[in-house]
């Protein structure tokens, strides 16, 4: 039985678990040091064999996300984006006195550290029960580099709080650097300790050494990143971060446990195996999986992966533009140096691409499950739908946003090969061998030639130029290939908006998106069948359904008087929401959060966090 079935079959026990792990936690509704009664049930009486552990820590399996979008960052065009953190920090609209107290933040690691408390009364095999405190320390590495990622320094409490405990309840914040080496030491016994496998089986929906091995080198990566491109932090020892990443990656690369998903049936387009990563109804099979997040239709264990599609938000022309086109000479280019790239319409983008730019972005004649008719996009989302994670059943879609069960990915390998690759390239080591070993894979699947590095080194692309200006050194042309490489493989799974803020450049998510190129007002063919789809007008002028050349195809009506969007250069250009247009900025200090006014009342040791004074 699979970990997500086991925890929601286990539900009562885990009530109780979580009963256990209640007991002395901060309240919800009132400050930091208001505390709940005791329970009546001892932790002593609850944890006294593995097994406990295990029932313990399977609660901790919700802590783990698995996005399927890209909010927040310049991959997305998003309606609604008063409502996230990230837009509403780039209105300005969060700041001391709105944001919310952190003290809602720390319930999961008191979870966490109540087990690690309690564990010296269990008794069993010593292995086994290493096995547990392993898990229990990697998801309390990855609730604390959440919580770096945000604050940048917070107080480290390798404990659980109790009501007695006046001097840590009212500590200032631990420096970065303290709790980052708490973080990796947490990793590392994880690492260490964490079975590899089950009886010879490797589980993809349970922690593992493998799992474990992937966070420390997801988690390595991105602090090497901040220490690299962030001076103002003050800590000058990115490469030992790098070091640790390329090597975790390298240790499950070398492992033979996994690899990279092509297809099951021989006769398919190989290209398709790409697509089956995000909306396959079973992973169970797929050995790129290293965890991935089992849903289930019976158990109604569901998830909202339709709304993905063409109803709150859609994808850049930004993003699409990153996709490498093939040129009149077959040879793999950026999609700029194709004539007369900008002015394309809908149709016309997708021709000669990467094939992962077709398994992301709706492409022309695209039709739903269970719908015989052509899906048209959304021009109040910027025309370009998203169609990774798009559920490939009809139930899935009709019957609500709630009622998806294809599986999620939460560490696969394709990461892992880019972590390897850029940790490689930040140290200035990247050799050919590397990227044969991973960059070249990734495009092999999906038919793409193999990159050569010299090639990267000697021609730097100035669009990737002009986005990374502060990368640098002998191998810059490689990372930024790497960096384009990695937003392409894994758009819309939630990495790219903390790249931006790794690398510093955040203020690219500040930049009004748009979408779709419209060469015109009147009728607009995005099929490219030469049959209009669309008829676009300022104020519904010259617009009449009867008296229209075809006027049995179904034709959608937008007038710009009146719709959320307009475009670029007034009756042409490309479509932007007109809410969003010179709406967001990047200062600085937006790369951390300010504590509340609230939280530095009730506890008078904790500072401002410095950029925000």
């Amino acid at each position: 039985m699979n970990l997500m079935k086991r925890t929601y079959k286990n539900r009562i026990w885990e009530t109780l678990a979580c009963g256990l792990a209640l007991a002395g936690l901060p309240g919800c509704n009132d400050s930091f040091l208001d505390q709940y009664p005791e329970t009546s049930i001892t932790a002593e009486a609850f944890f006294s064999t593995p097994e406990d552990l295990e029932l313990y820590t399977n609660s901790f399996y919700t802590y783990l996300s698995d996005p399927v979008n890209d909010r927040g960052s310049d991959n997305v065009i998003a309606i609604n984006s008063d409502k996230d953190d990230a837009y509403m920090m780039m209105r300005g609209a969060i700041n001391p006195e709105t944001v919310a107290q952190w003290s809602s933040y720390w319930k999961n690691l008191r979870n966490i550290n109540f087990m690690l408390d309690h564990v010296g009364a269990v008794k069993g095999d010593t292995a086994e029960i290493a096995h547990y405190v392993g898990i229990a320390r990697f998801f309390r590495a990855f609730f604390y580099y959440d919580m770096v990622k945000r604050y940048s320094d917070v107080p480290w409490y390798s404990h659980a709080l109790k009501t007695t405990d006046t001097e840590d309840l009212y500590k200032t914040q631990d420096p970065r650097a303290v709790v980052v080496d708490s973080v990796m030491a947490d990793l590392d016994y994880a690492v260490a300790h964490i079975k590899p496998d089950i009886d010879g089986v490797v589980s993809h929906t349970r922690v593992t050494r493998w799992t474990a091995l992937a966070g420390l080198a997801r988690i390595a990566l991105q602090e090497g990143s901040w220490r690299k491109y962030h001076p103002e932090l003050g800590l000058d020892d990115a490469d030992r971060f790098f070091q640790a990443a390329a090597e975790a990656a390298r240790q499950i690369m070398d492992g033979g446990k996994f690899s990279l998903y092509t297809t099951d049936n021989p006769s398919a387009d190989r290209q398709m195996a790409y697509e089956a990563l995000f909306n396959s109804n079973d992973l169970s099979t797929n050995p790129e999986m290293i965890m991935f997040r089992d849903y289930d239709k019976d158990l109604k264990v569901n998830n909202t992966k339709k709304t993905v599609f063409n109803e709150n938000t859609g994808l850049s022309r930004d993003l699409l533009e990153d996709y490498l086109a093939i040129d009149a000479d077959g040879r793999l280019v950026p999609f700029h140096e194709i004539p007369g790239y900008r002015t394309m319409g809908f149709a016309e983008t997708f021709k000669n691409r990467d094939p992962r730019l077709n398994y992301t972005f709706m492409q022309p004649g695209f039709k739903q499950p269970g719908n015989s008719k052509i899906a048209y996009p959304n021009w109040n989302i910027g025309g370009y739908p998203q169609v990774k994670y798009y559920p490939l059943t009809s139930d899935q879609i009709d019957l609500g946003g709630g009622q998806g069960y294809s599986d999620n990915p939460v560490f696969r390998l394709g990461e892992t090969y880019l972590i390897y690759a850029e940790a490689k390239a930040e140290l200035g080591t990247l050799t050919q061998a590397d990227l044969d070993r991973t960059i070249s894979l990734l495009r092999a699947r999906v038919g793409l030639p193999a990159p050569v590095l010299a090639d990267w080194l000697a021609k730097i692309d100035p669009r990737l130029e002009k986005m990374y200006p502060n990368v640098s050194g002998p191998q810059k042309g490689a990372i930024l290939e790497i960096r384009r490489e990695r937003r392409v493989e894994l758009a819309c799974e939630g990495f790219r908006l903390d790249d931006l803020k790794r690398w510093k450049v955040a203020t690219l998510a500040a930049v009004t998106p748009v979408g779709m190129y419209i060469g015109q007002l009147g009728a607009v063919d995005i099929t490219g069948d030469s049959i209009p789809e669309f008829y676009l007008s300022q104020d519904g002028e010259g617009f009449d359904k009867e008296q229209a050349e075809y006027p049995d195809n179904e034709i959608f009506e937008y007038k710009l008087s009146t719709a959320s969007f307009d475009l670029t250069e007034g009756d042409k250009g490309n479509i932007q929401v007109k809410v969003q247009v010179n709406a967001f900025s990047f200062p600085d200090k937006y790369y951390y959060w300010p504590l509340s006014t609230q939280d530095l009342l009730v506890n008078p040791n904790l500072k401002q966090n410095p950029f925000w004074k």
